[in-house]
């Protein structure tokens, strides 16, 4: 059983880097070969500038609510920049950093 094991491990190992390669080569020939889009196609996010409104309950009290409206562009950027800040938190690169004041 440990000889089927190994054996089967060898030959996945060995097949890693031929289909690595294949993929990058196929990935090449396919970006070669597509046809330039025009930029001004498509928008990036038709829904960009949808407002969508959220209460948000505020710390320390059970019935204050506040309601805030923003587009969808905006909540985006906030849970990006709020995920960076989060990532940054636990890597510890948070000692230099001033605060956003929002």
């Amino acid at each position: 059983m440990k000889k089927v094991i190994s054996s089967l491990a060898v030959i996945l190992l060995m097949a890693q880097p031929m289909t690595a390669t294949a993929w990058a080569q196929s990935n090449q020939d396919q970006v070669a070969t597509s046809p330039a889009a025009p930029a001004a196609q498509a928008p990036a996010d038709p829904d960009a500038n949808r407002e969508i409104c959220k209460a948000q309950t505020t710390t320390g009290s059970r019935l204050a609510k506040k309601k805030v409206c923003r587009t969808k562009a905006e909540w985006d950027e906030q849970y990006r920049l709020q995920r960076q800040e989060a990532e940054q938190m636990q890597r510890g690169d948070m000692a230099d950093r001033t605060p956003r004041g929002n």
